[in-house]
């Protein structure tokens, strides 16, 4: 059994909520971040985009991506949705590609891109393509 039938058992049950399996991925990702780096970390409210029910199909693959073995890799997702002819894997390599800023994106984030590109297609793309042109933190 993988995490989202697991969470629906327990939501049936009446003693979770939607969410619950990407809680204890984040309890995961939260238990390897060194306390430093935790101070500059944030964590949107997904409960509208990536939980909410109208995208079960992207949080089931989000799901599935959780019940990989470490290190977990979305290009091993079988079947994967393809919205706007992006996949997670797609995503993923553009937001670490494109900015050098961006040193690390969990997989809730790569996810929740994918309902933005569901629902604000335009809005996503503009980020998924973003090319930094200056080389340094600061402005050229």
């Amino acid at each position: 059994m993988g995490c989202y039938e697991r969470e629906q058992e327990l939501i049936e049950k009446g003693e979770a909520e939607r969410g619950w399996a990407a809680q204890r991925y984040f309890d995961e990702l939260d238990a390897n971040t060194p306390e430093e780096a935790s101070r500059y970390t944030h964590r949107p409210n997904y409960s509208a985009t990536l939980f909410a029910p109208e995208h079960d199909d992207i949080y089931r693959e989000f799901c599935e991506y959780i019940d990989q073995e470490e290190p977990r890799f979305f290009d091993k997702i079988a079947n994967p949705i393809r919205i706007e002819n992006y996949t997670a894997a797609d995503i993923y390599h553009d937001m670490i590609a494109n900015n050098f800023r961006v040193v690390n994106v969990d997989g809730a984030a790569v996810y929740n891109m994918l309902v933005k590109l569901r629902t604000q297609p335009d809005i996503a793309l503009k980020a998924l393509t973003f090319r930094s042109s200056c080389p340094t933190s600061g402005c050229c």
